[in-house]
């Protein structure tokens, strides 16, 4: 059995959310967990942090019966800081989640559930990210499944690789998890949503924009996230930080130059 572990957990839904409670339940009856997210929700920031003016943060309230703090930043400003400012050590591990909606294929890029669980690779520090299809209702139900997905991934790590740390994908799909079709390693999907804006109108003010739109799924087997999701799996798809386009660097080699510099 795994022994326990030192983790923080936070999210970009807002440190009261459901999702982070379920989380919470599961991880801290077998780890010690400390939690740090945002004081409000922060969905759809990406990797943003603070740095052009002060970051406040507070302990939980008590009657939460959680250890750890809100923080008035962004998810990657709770990873940030709570690393190098609020805990005595490098936890083991970063958890970030449950999130409310999925974040499969390219949508993962603006997450900032996902861009939590990237700042702590940027710490060398195994992180995982996960997200929820389908209900609220199915928190607990997948916060359990989480927990075995971590502790089975962190026992027996792949080997390192030349992209820096690897963090972790995990998406749960619209369905309850004895409905689901089981549990699928998947590589990132390039679905992508059509994005449009739509005018509406604000009494006394100018007319103002709120996006719409619908996925566009560009692969068809379930050897990716965005469709393996769709067909009812669990989703595990591991990343790294190197995004380098390592097959063009042939091709522009015979750019390079090099000037001679008197000695």
């Amino acid at each position: 059995m795994l022994k326990s572990l030192k983790i923080l957990l936070t999210n970009d839904d807002g440190y009261a959310s459901p999702g982070i409670k379920s989380l919470y339940d599961a991880f801290g009856s077998r780890h010690k967990v400390t939690i740090a997210a945002p004081q409000k929700e922060q969905s759809g920031v990406g990797h943003a942090f603070t740095f052009n003016k002060p970051l406040g943060f507070c302990e939980l309230p008590v009657n939460m019966n959680m250890p750890g703090y809100m923080i008035s930043g962004t998810p990657s400003d709770c990873v940030k800081f709570a690393i190098s400012h609020l805990l005595p050590e490098k936890p083991d591990a970063v958890i970030s989640g449950i999130n409310r909606g999925e974040n499969s294929g390219i949508s993962g890029y603006y997450s900032g559930t996902l861009a939590a669980a990237r700042e702590g690779a940027f710490w060398r520090i195994p992180s995982f990210a996960f997200s929820l299809a389908g209900e609220e209702d199915y928190f607990a139900d997948y916060a359990r499944q989480a927990i075995d997905i971590f502790e089975k991934v962190f026992s027996n790590p792949p080997p390192s690789g030349q992209g820096g740390c690897i963090y972790y994908n995990v998406n749960f799909p619209s369905c309850p998890s004895c409905k689901s079709r089981g549990i699928k390693i998947t590589r990132q999907s390039l679905a992508f949503f059509d994005d449009r804006y739509k005018r509406i109108e604000v009494e006394n003010l100018p007319d103002e924009f709120v996006i719409y739109g619908e996925k566009v799924e560009v692969e068809q087997s379930d050897d990716f996230d965005s469709r393996a999701l769709i067909n009812g799996y669990t989703t595990v798809t591991p990343l790294c930080l190197d995004t380098t386009a390592h097959w063009t660097l042939p091709t522009l080699y015979s750019m390079e130059t090099k000037r001679q510099t008197e000695v």
